[in-house]
């Protein structure tokens, strides 16, 4: 308290001139001018500046990740300044998924609520996820030669069973139950017609958004948005005169589409004006508890063993629930969730780990882009799930699968003896098949697995178990479904997930959240052994798998007895 007073006391004795030099960085007539691009995220992540050397060597020093947090902020400041006109925003090439894309749509809904006018500039033309967040814009703009190609929403997937085959390896798959797809790529020629269902069903609700926003958008009614999308992709004329967007520009011409209430408009940058910004900000002097945020993002591990970076390891998100709850200057968590499940032992090791959070604060559950399948168990115990209309959410069942190499032995010319003591003792052996009794027993423990799942999820929905089970069976939803069925408690973004937190602690808590890291001295996970880093490394160079399936075939290599809750990745614009 004492240094925020300091603080505040510096501030106030040189808000004169802070004030002075934003007046002269933004008088009358200010647009704010800002480049989305590459990777956004909801926050930031702890020590996310910090790179393996080997990384910043080969591909030099990262840049700074743009959050949702951080574009909040600014529009906040910027909605409360009468001398700032709009925000000029160039949308260059984004990476991220569709909750986090309508979370951006949100933020500039918002400063037009506020009365701010907002202009989408795309130089280099626009994709669908570019566009989707164009559209929450006043004004849509293109560089003449480029292209826009709202093409819409597909899912595809790459299945390798044959490819396997032919290299001597086969794939053994126990999944519960008809919806679990995760595995499908490695032992089907295609599509099974439940997954076709529900990756139908997502790609219904992705279309309509998009189809949604450009009716909006461009005040036709969707029929003439659809066949619009049908069309695509346009020239950036054709997409003039079709009514996509409103005018061409080069960079230079920019300033004749701002319209400001006094003169030429002035263009300053995001980054300045939000720095000063924050210098003539005054701290709250009550410095109280606060909502602190625990990450979940990745595909969750037991163990890191066979990491090579984005994986969620349970021992260290557990050491930072535990920090969390042993803090008293955090009242209430919220467990931020983006992933798309993993292994079983993992998943359960969190939840227990937020059950005992629970006990003594409130815990709230935020789905970004993905909370599937481990991603949901992890947070199926938190007091109230929020997530985004187009999170991708569910999956609640478990899938096993075993690669055999035998006749990969065979072909090679190889040679491979086993001496046992023990029927069963080479069981999790990848050169050898399984006897009927084998897989009958580790049938009963997919069985139980599935039903500790469902269980959980019954406990924390506080519903029957009855009522639950036809809503599990491997099925992924959109957010916007998961709500209406129960799965979910409300739609929103990360700050109403942040404020259901702060409504739900019995005090009152500071407004800014604070990011949970592991404590110091937790274990750091090892390099995976060679011969499994360059298979991993070759199937991601090569395309031949998404990242998703990457993570399941280095989990399932890792550990071939691991149950998993994992939901497939097939690679879409999801």
């Amino acid at each position: 308290m004492i240094s925020t007073i300091v603080s505040n006391s510096i501030r106030a004795a040189l808000y004169p001139l802070s004030a002075a030099r934003r007046a002269t960085l933004a008088p009358k007539g200010t647009w704010i001018t800002l480049t989305l691009e590459g990777t956004i995220t909801e926050i930031e992540r702890p020590f996310s500046r910090f790179s393996h050397p080997l990384q910043i060597i080969l591909k030099g020093a990262p840049k700074p990740v743009l959050t949702l947090a951080g574009l909040r902020e600014l529009a906040d400041a910027v909605a409360a300044d009468g001398n700032v006109d709009g925000m000029l925003l160039r949308i260059e090439a984004l990476s991220c998924g569709s909750a986090v894309a309508t979370g951006l749509r949100e933020v500039i809904h918002g400063l037009r609520a506020a009365g701010k006018k907002v202009v989408a500039w795309l130089p280099d033309g626009a994709t669908t996820r570019e566009y989707f967040v164009a559209l929450a814009a006043d004004k849509i703009l293109l560089t003449p030669q480029s292209s826009l190609g709202p093409l819409g929403y597909a899912a595809q997937t790459t299945f390798v069973r044959n490819l396997l085959a032919r290299g001597g390896l086969e794939t053994e798959v126990y999944a519960r139950k008809e919806f679990k797809s995760a595995a499908e790529q490695f032992s089907r020629d295609g599509y099974s017609e439940p997954n076709r269902k529900q990756l139908e069903a997502l790609l219904d609700r992705l279309h309509a958004a998009l189809v949604g926003a450009m009716a909006d958008s461009r005040h036709v009614d969707e029929n003439r948005a659809r066949a619009m999308v049908e069309s695509s992709p346009y020239r950036a004329p054709d997409a003039v005169r079709e009514g996509l967007i409103d005018a061409l520009a080069y960079e230079d011409e920019l300033p004749g589409h701002l319209e400001t209430s006094s003169g030429k408009p002035r263009l300053v940058k995001a980054a300045m004006y939000l720095a000063l910004s924050r210098v003539m900000r005054f701290d709250g002097v009550w410095n109280g508890p606060r909502v602190g945020v625990v990450e979940v993002r990745g595909a969750i591990v037991s163990s890191s063993q066979s990491s090579m970076g984005g994986l969620a390891d349970a021992r260290r998100v557990g050491a930072a629930i535990r920090a969390a709850r042993a803090n008293p200057r955090v009242g209430a968590v919220v467990l931020y969730v983006d992933s798309r499940g993993g292994s079983a032992l993992g998943s359960d090791m969190i939840a227990h780990e937020v059950e005992r959070l629970k006990e003594q604060k409130p815990v709230v559950a935020y789905f970004s882009d993905v909370a599937a399948s481990g991603g949901y168990y992890v947070a199926a115990l938190a007091q109230e799930i929020i997530a985004q209309p187009l999170t991708i959410t569910g999956s609640i069942g478990v899938i096993a699968m075993r690669l055999l190499a035998s006749r990969l032995l065979e072909k090679l010319g190889v040679n491979h003896e086993v001496i046992r003591r023990g029927e069963r003792a080479d069981m999790l052996s990848p050169f050898r098949g399984w006897s009927e009794d084998e897989r009958a027993a580790f049938n009963r423990e997919i069985d139980g697995s599935y039903n500790d799942f469902v269980g959980i999820v019954a406990r924390g929905r506080k519903r029957d178990v009855s009522e639950v089970e036809p809503l599990a069976r491997g099925r992924v939803y959109a957010g916007v479904d998961a709500h209406a069925l129960g799965l979910v408690d409300h739609l929103g973004g990360l700050d109403v997930a942040i404020a259901r937190a702060r409504a739900l602690a019995p005090t009152k808590l500071a407004d800014r959240p604070v990011v949970i890291a592991p404590p110091r001295g937790t274990v750091e996970p090892p390099e995976p052994a060679p011969p499994i880093r360059a298979l991993m490394a070759f199937l991601e160079g090569q395309a031949m798998a998404t990242r998703a399936e990457v993570d399941l075939l280095r989990m399932s290599l890792a550990s071939p007895n691991e149950r998993l809750f994992a939901w497939d990745g097939v690679s879409a614009e999801l």
